[in-house]
Parts: C-alpha cells; structure tokens; sequence
C-alpha cells in the first residue's frame, strides 16, 4: 500500500502553496485560488481544500508565533492563553553560555537558541505543512534576527519535532 505522501497530488506539492504559506506569515489575506488566507479576530487563518484550518497567532509585540489546526467548520478559534490547548507550531526561546578561548583566556558568552517546533499530526499532509510552516518560521526569524557580537554568539534559529 501506497503512502498518501508519495501521492503527487500531494497538498506539500503544489507551487503555489509556498506563496500562501509567505502571505500566511505576513498577515494578509488571500481570498483567490485554492490556497486561501482569511483574518479570524487576531488569527490569520489557512484554508486548504479537504483539510481542517490552520490558524496562525503572532504576538504584535515580538516575532513570537503559534499555530492551531481546527476543524475548517468550527468558528472557535484557539484561546491562546489556555495552557491545556497545545499549538501544533510554537516557539521555545532559551539561551546558553558558551566558552570562547582567546589567547590566555576563556570567556563566557550568551547565546540564544529560538527553536521553532512542530507537532507530529496522523494527516500526512498536514504533518507536512507543519514543517513547512515552522521552517518557514525559521527562516524568517534567521534573516532578521539581531546580536551584539561583543556580548553574545549568533543565535542559533532551528526547525524540530516536538518529543512528547
């Protein structure tokens, strides 16, 4: 038997599905195509044909994201304040010191690790828009992302399956 993800209609395989996923991150609404982008309160919402809606929550205060799939004919949006409901895309921000050798010296600097995680999902293609999403996060926080060489180390921007 076949794996649905070896399928070539595959949803993951369709070009015109990066350029939703770019407009799903800018917050923009996109009403033409298939792939469509819908503003819900403060979720952006991603419609794709067949599947559930992918609402995307990103904090207007800081580069900080998180993404829910629901059922595409609820009109409940996630309550992003409750803890009991897990985002199948998040961020996880921590830092760590790292030893740098100088000459006689060993110093101590920062660095800061933004992993964007995903959650594992039955659906293959929706496992797969998880990752591309969060790689997608990724790559955004990556390009824009700001340090102070003196103080701290680059930090590091990672894309992982959650472990649960």
């Amino acid at each position: 038997m076949h794996s649905p993800q070896n399928y070539p209609t595959s949803v993951t395989e369709l070009p015109s599905l990066a350029l939703t996923l770019d407009i799903l991150l800018n917050r923009q609404e996109k009403d033409w195509g298939c792939f469509q982008v819908v503003k819900e309160e403060e979720f952006y919402s991603l419609y794709i044909p067949t599947l559930d809606s992918f609402k995307l929550y990103k904090n207007p205060k800081s580069e900080n994201f998180k993404g829910y799939w629901r059922n595409y004919r609820s009109n409940i949006l996630p309550d992003i304040k409750n803890s009991e409901e897990k985002p199948d895309v998040f961020l996880r921000n921590r830092s760590k010191q790292v030893e740098e050798k100088k000459k006689n010296q060993t110093l101590l600097r920062k660095q800061r690790i933004i992993d964007v995680k995903y959650r594992f999902n039955p659906c293959p293609e929706m496992y797969r828009l998880n990752q591309m999403i969060a790689k997608s996060i990724r790559d955004r926080i990556a390009s824009n992302i700001t340090f102070d060489p003196a103080i701290e180390v680059m930090p590091l921007v990672v894309a992982t399956e959650v472990e649960e």
